[in-house]
């Protein structure tokens, strides 16, 4: 192994490590101090590694295409927002609290992508240096939010997956792609305008939180295919290979469709949403660390349960998933009482109409155990 790699490997665990510990130890969210961390490791990596001239051929042409694409989504989603309505922004617009809320971000952007411009200028042929580094700065957007979303809790725990993690995981595929390509300055100028305009815009449409979290994440990948083509177009050596183009498009594709799915899944905003089973009391229909996939009913189809069906509803701000064995109706009220499959005896209380979210259609075995050894961990 060459000893620049062994340097790189262990600023890049270090920081991985900082960075992990204080997303459940420390639990820091102050863009200052982590604008500090940065700066601290940044120093460290120029001293230990060095920093290479930024003398690469496209970046106008990169940010024109940038710019154009930036362009066409604001205009297409403020279009689409006369229909949905807008929101007013929280933060002030006084030009004093302006920078106030936007100085300490705008450090961050800055200072980390001069980082990864180093990080990447040096791992270009190392794929577990990008790697580290992609994770690193992957971790950066998680604990700047951690102020934000409760971890501890099973839906703090989702919403940050869902809002922050899947947005941050093709934003920084589309940075690490463009800072390879052509440095750092396209890298700052889309994080400028991406990231900032939540402080200086005065409305935004109101999609909601979740349909905006599915046009941030594929935002990037539109942004990563177009630049991927032009590149294939400047480099004449690539052109015999246009087939390659065609191959990295179904492949973004089916990456775009694939967290489309588990975004809109996860969200709990549709009619459809994924619940992980955190408890052994429906064993063996429905065990520990399953998926199952709920259909959320109107209040018209709350009259159509059955006895029989798994019901999944809201008792004392837990969500429970327990079988429908007894149906009582009164002047026009209907009831349940509920039994877990697992359990010795059906459950005390009796489940009211506005306690009912779904019913559960099927399930997926297995695959929500990282959720909850993850919940369990950070629970004790």
């Amino acid at each position: 192994m060459k000893r620049g790699y062994v340097k790189l490997y262990v600023l890049g665990i270090s920081m991985f490590v900082l960075l992990l510990a204080n997303l459940f130890i420390f639990k820091i969210a102050n863009p200052y101090i982590i604008s500090g961390l940065l700066f601290l490791f940044l120093i460290a990596t120029i001293i230990t590694l060095g920093i290479e001239k930024d003398n690469f051929r496209y970046k106008k042409d990169v940010f024109l295409n940038i710019v154009i694409i930036l362009l066409i989504y604001y205009f297409l989603t403020y279009f689409f927002g006369l229909f949905t309505g807008f929101l007013k922004s929280s933060y002030s617009l006084k030009l004093v609290n302006i920078f106030k809320n936007a100085f300490p971000i705008l450090l961050v952007i800055v200072l980390s992508e001069f980082l990864r411009y180093i990080w990447v200028s040096k791992s270009k042929e190392n794929k577990i240096g990008l790697i580290v580094g992609y994770l690193g700065f992957l971790l950066i957007d998680v604990c700047l939010m951690l102020n934000t979303y409760d971890i501890t809790s099973a839906l703090g725990l989702t919403k940050m997956i869902c809002l922050v993690v899947f947005p941050s995981i093709t934003k920084n595929i589309l940075l690490t792609y463009v800072t390879y390509k052509v440095g750092y300055k396209n890298c700052i100028f889309y994080r400028i305008i991406v990231d900032l305009s939540v402080y200086i815009l005065p409305l935004f449409p109101d999609f909601g939180e979740y349909i905006n979290v599915i046009l941030e994440t594929v935002l990037p990948i539109i942004i990563v295919i177009r630049l991927n083509n032009l590149f294939n177009y400047y480099d004449l050596r690539k052109i015999k290979e246009s087939r390659y183009t065609k191959k990295n498009l179904i492949i973004y594709s089916v990456i775009t469709f694939a967290l489309l799915v588990i975004v809109t899944l996860t969200s709990g905003y549709f009619r459809y949403y994924a619940l992980t089973i955190g408890s052994g009391s429906m064993t063996p229909k429905i065990n520990k660390g399953d998926v199952v996939i709920v259909k959320k009913l109107k209040d018209t189809e709350i009259y159509d349960i059955k006895k029989g069906d798994i019901l999944v509803y809201n008792h004392d701000d837990k969500i429970i998933v327990h079988r429908v064995n007894k149906i009582i109706k009164n002047n026009g009220q209907i009831n349940f009482k509920t039994k877990g499959d697992n359990n010795n005896t059906a459950d005390s209380w009796q489940v009211k109409q506005d306690e009912v979210i779904g019913i559960v259609k099927f399930k997926i075995r297995y695959i929500g155990m990282p959720t909850v050894a993850l919940n369990e961990l950070l629970n004790g």
